[in-house]
């Protein structure tokens, strides 16, 4: 699959994908204009990550993640900004 091949060669290890996120899916949505933004938290902690147009789930930084499993939970279908409130889900970046 297209995405797979970008993930292995942008974002291959742990270490390239760790705290990366924000920056990987940025980089994927260019390249890939048919994915959209998803942010929330994914394990327990705030991340990001894309959805294509069946909406399956594509994380350029999964690696990051301990487990095989990762439990995600979206709070906005786009990046917030700074102390931004999003009333759809009631989430608040700051």
């Amino acid at each position: 699959m297209k995405y797979e091949k970008w993930i292995d060669k942008h974002y291959p290890t742990i270490e390239s994908a760790k705290n990366k996120c924000n920056i990987a899916v940025r980089e994927m949505t260019k390249e890939f204009a048919e994915l959209t933004v998803q942010v929330g938290i994914a394990n327990g902690r705030y991340h990001c990550w894309s959805v294509d147009i069946d909406g399956n789930i594509v994380d350029p930084t999964r690696k990051q993640f301990d487990s095989y499993v990762i439990q995600y939970h979206k709070i906005a279908d786009r990046f917030l900004t700074r102390d931004e409130f999003e009333p759809a889900t009631g989430a608040f970046f700051i």
